[in-house]
């Protein structure tokens, strides 16, 4: 499965949970309560809270994607993955059945398109899952196609943007086939105009800059490189969200990345604490994130053999169908190796690194010192 189908799944199907226009609704309030409950990890909060919104506001766009998402990542850290897809599936045919009610009875009101689009696209992310992968482009495909409806001539809204955005941004950094698979959804591949389209979300939606946000910051730490954009992207989230696990690995690597070692050092150790207080999905996915981290301290502190202690492990530890880490982990590898004038198990490195594919900086430069050991 290409990096492009699982970005638009992870992220396009998930962010347009919490994206909402400038337009005031009743229960605005009680949602993003919900909402802020999701982001700081509190997925059993969120659920009571959305639940009871989704009585009492039941025209509310927004509520009820938000009510299967965090349904969807409380069943990750419970059940095994055939339970959490089934229930998954019928919250999201129930769902879909409201959205596409709300779509009639308000033809005028294009935030039901969006979020009608949004939960068809989450029929992909089920698909995925099952490896069903014609279904899965199929289904995001035909999500796709309805957020494009909410984002055409005098009905166009900025929580279209970020989706819209993801898809130009990564068709431009993909190979020919990509490309033709994202002008059939109608694109234009434009890295700096899917740049363009995010950072709006960022600046202007009142809801989901956060996403927006986060992508950005994904974007700058692995593909089109800025450390110092990423690292304000992640302060801001990590601040704001500080109970949120992943905005935290990501804001001390973008600590690293800045060279801001001491910093980097006080987090690798709250991290390290607080992984412990995790839900045990969690402390599965990010436990090779953490290690990965500590790698990159020590070599940023020249202290080689105990940065390839905590990449090694972090290399059969991980846990994550998004491999963008897993390809710094072999990159940073191959570099030590190098340094330690081990130059065949430095090639192996960063073979393993190239096999990933993934269009990240870390397979450009692992095909750059395959070619010509790397000098430091």
């Amino acid at each position: 499965m290409s990096l492009f189908l699982k970005i638009l799944i992870h992220r396009f199907s998930i962010l347009c949970f919490f994206s909402l226009s400038f337009a005031q609704y009743p229960g605005d309030e009680k949602v993003r309560e919900g909402v802020n409950a999701f982001y700081n990890y509190e997925y059993e909060k969120s659920i009571d809270i959305l639940s009871e919104a989704r009585i009492k506001y039941p025209s509310h766009p927004v509520v009820h994607a938000v009510w299967a998402a965090s349904w969807y990542q409380f069943d990750q850290s419970q059940f095994d993955e055939d339970k959490v897809y089934s229930n998954f599936e019928i919250r999201i045919h129930e769902v879909e059945q409201v959205y596409d009610s709300l779509v009639r009875k308000h033809p005028d009101q294009f935030d039901y398109f969006l979020y009608l689009g949004t939960v068809q696209s989450l029929k992909a992310r089920i698909h995925l899952g099952q490896k069903r992968f014609l279904s899965t482009f199929y289904s995001a495909y035909r999500g796709f196609k309805m957020i494009q409806k909410a984002n055409t001539g005098s009905s166009q809204t900025i929580d279209a943007l970020l989706p819209i955005g993801i898809v130009e941004w990564y068709s431009d950094l993909s190979n020919p086939v990509v490309k033709l698979a994202a002008q059939a959804l109608g694109v234009k591949p434009s890295r700096s105009g899917g740049v363009s389209k995010m950072e709006q979300s960022a600046r202007e939606s009142d809801w989901a800059w956060m996403e927006s946000m986060s992508m950005l910051a994904y974007i700058n730490q692995f593909f089109d490189i800025n450390p110092e954009k990423a690292l304000y992207y992640m302060d801001t989230l990590s601040n704001n969200y500080p109970q949120n696990f992943k905005f935290k690995v990501y804001f001390c690597l973008g600590l690293l990345q800045n060279g801001k070692l001491d910093n980097a050092e006080k987090e690798l150790l709250y991290l390290n604490n607080q992984l412990l207080e995790q839900r045990s999905y969690h402390q599965k996915r990010y436990k090779p994130y953490v290690s990965f981290l500590w790698g990159y301290y020590y070599y940023e502190k020249e202290d080689y053999d105990s940065s390839l202690v905590y990449l090694n492990q972090s290399i059969e530890e991980y846990d994550s169908d998004m491999d963008v880490i897993l390809a710094n982990v072999l990159l940073l590898k191959g570099k030590i190796y190098d340094q330690k004038k081990m130059r065949q198990e430095a090639k192996q490195a960063y073979k393993d690194c190239i096999k990933l594919n993934n269009s990240t900086q870390a397979i450009v430069f692992a095909k750059e010192y395959l070619n010509k050991p790397y000098k430091g």
